[in-house]
């Protein structure tokens, strides 16, 4: 019975760290990749479809004989200022990875490209915590309001993973 409950408490905890480690991997322009875009906007549209996680990665998609990938400050991002990335990624394809919350900016180095829209700034957030559940007792949560719409879960992997986390503890004790 120990090696049971010993069984099923590892693999909560490993199916709880499977959960926590999840990352996405963005290619940046989607099918059209790394390049001079056909309008000026088509990176800042491309990255309002999205959002960014600390621990997600972008995939820059690029011919390396033309195009490279600069990261750089929120200055020389509007500047178009090439003069001093942080980094410059120069072999395709480049992942990036975005290890902390907040805005990145990044942009071709070759000349003229950052001027005629190769460029992109998106912003990164923390993960959403796990789900939570209510004390025992506690009322339920407020139906919503008529016409009102529910959002589905981010992942439901999160979802089937917390069931079956509780369902571990539960067993355990």
């Amino acid at each position: 019975m120990a090696d049971a409950k010993i069984t099923a408490c590892l693999l909560g905890v490993v199916v709880a760290f499977l959960s926590c480690t999840e990352a996405t991997n963005y290619t940046v322009g989607g099918s059209e990749g790394w390049k001079i875009p056909s309008s000026a906007g088509s990176y800042s549209d491309w990255a309002s479809q999205h959002t960014f996680e600390v621990g997600d990665i972008l995939v820059f998609d690029f011919d390396s004989s033309d195009n490279d990938v600069g990261d750089v400050t929120k200055e020389d991002y509007d500047a178009c200022n090439t003069d001093s990335p942080f980094t410059v990624l120069s072999t395709s394809p480049a992942n990036y990875s975005l290890d902390t919350a907040g805005d990145y900016y990044f942009l071709c180095t070759t000349a003229g490209h950052c001027s005629q829209g190769q460029k992109l700034a998106i912003t990164v957030t923390e993960p959403p915590s796990g789900p939570t559940s209510s004390p025992p007792g506690s009322p339920p949560p407020p139906s919503p309001t008529t016409g009102a719409t529910t959002s589905p879960p981010k992942d439901i992997a999160d979802e089937f993973i917390a069931f079956l986390w509780n369902k571990t503890v539960a067993f355990v004790r």
